[in-house]
């Protein structure tokens, strides 16, 4: 059902297996500290599910799907900084549970009949948002979950998949988030000590 684009991750990390990076694609449909944003207007969020394999030709997404989808795609965001050590966010888990009230997840087979998962019950833009849900509630499940996180840097936040042994990973990429962390604490040390 789902064709994922392949997306160039940041420090060349692999993107999360199987349904799960299209929670990581759903995440990353904004790049929160250059742009773009691929749910600025129902007819660009249309293009993204249609390229991911979502949309249908009827899919016609309204105003308030394109605000429901963002703010679920904020929210999972908040959950994959839970993820890399944040505080749990109750709003986020407001708004996730808000949001899967109107979107049914039902168990049946995967399109070649051999595999039993969860799957929308709906095929409108209730049954898009049920996909990315059911791919969460199943990453879960097989434990790929809590590898899944946003980088610790705030100008940052790019859903990443952790592959290190020890989950450890706090930023996308080492080389640039990474380094600008380092740096900051370098200097305001440094300002600490020209105080002291």
């Amino acid at each position: 059902m789902e064709r994922l684009r392949e997306v160039r991750q940041p420090g060349d990390r692999a993107v999360a297996p199987g349904r799960l990076s299209l929670v990581q694609s759903f995440v990353n449909s904004v790049n929160v500290e250059f742009g773009p944003d691929e749910f600025t207007s129902t007819e660009r969020m249309r293009r993204w599910l249609a390229h991911h394999g979502l949309a249908g030709p009827a899919l016609d997404p309204s105003e308030p799907d394109r605000r429901d989808a963002i703010a679920l795609r904020e929210a999972l965001r908040a959950l994959l900084r839970e993820n890399n050590g944040a505080d749990p966010d109750s709003e986020a888990r407001a708004v996730l549970a808000h949001i899967a009230r109107d979107c049914p997840i039902v168990a049946g087979f995967d399109d070649d009949g051999a595999h039993l998962g969860l799957q929308p019950a709906l095929t409108d833009m209730r049954g898009v948002l049920a996909t990315i849900l059911a791919a969460s509630v199943s990453a879960v499940s097989d434990g790929s979950w809590q590898r899944l996180k946003a980088c610790r840097e705030h100008r940052c936040e790019w859903a990443f998949y952790d592959r290190s042994r020890n989950r450890g990973s706090r930023w996308c990429s080492m080389a640039v988030c990474g380094t600008r962390a380092k740096m900051r604490t370098y200097r305001e040390g440094k300002r600490a000590e020209s105080r002291a």
